[in-house]
């Protein structure tokens, strides 16, 4: 009846949604995810390679990649982990926490309940961060 949401490109290993996609299951992807903008996940997403999330994205559950980068306007319910970095774009917000293993970039609006980095932490203007993980290393600058 409606087409498939998930388009793949064999030669980058690159699963692409439709934008305004719905998913009421769990997603794991192994190889990378470009998200359309407005897309909603009921259920935790899994990548293992790079994730994109598109402008505003809605996550109820958790997110787990090797990287990631979340669009603008975004909503994650539980916690986001990935293994390198991860860059939040303006007005994300992230209920649970947000756990780097190398470098997070935090633009401006973004809400996160806690945060953790383990190299460095970058804030561009006005972030509300609830908790963050004594011993990270936080640059903070203005828009």
């Amino acid at each position: 009846m409606s087409e498939n949401p998930i388009k793949y490109h064999e030669d980058s290993n690159t699963y692409i949604t439709r934008k305004n996609s719905f998913f009421e299951r769990e997603i794991n992807i192994d190889g990378n995810l470009i998200v359309g903008s407005g897309s909603n996940f009921w259920k935790d997403v899994n990548v293992k390679g790079v994730l994109e999330l598109g402008k505003g994205t809605f996550v109820k559950g958790n997110v787990k990649a090797d990287e990631a980068i979340v669009g603008a306007r975004s909503e994650i319910n539980g916690n986001i982990e990935v293994a390198g970095d991860l860059k939040i774009f303006d007005s994300v917000k992230i209920e649970g926490s947000a756990i780097a293993g190398d470098e997070m970039h935090v633009r401006p609006g973004s809400k996160i309940g806690f945060a953790k980095a383990s190299r460095t932490m970058e804030l561009v203007g006005k972030v509300s961060i609830k908790e963050i993980e004594s011993g990270t290393k936080i640059i903070v600058r203005s828009e």
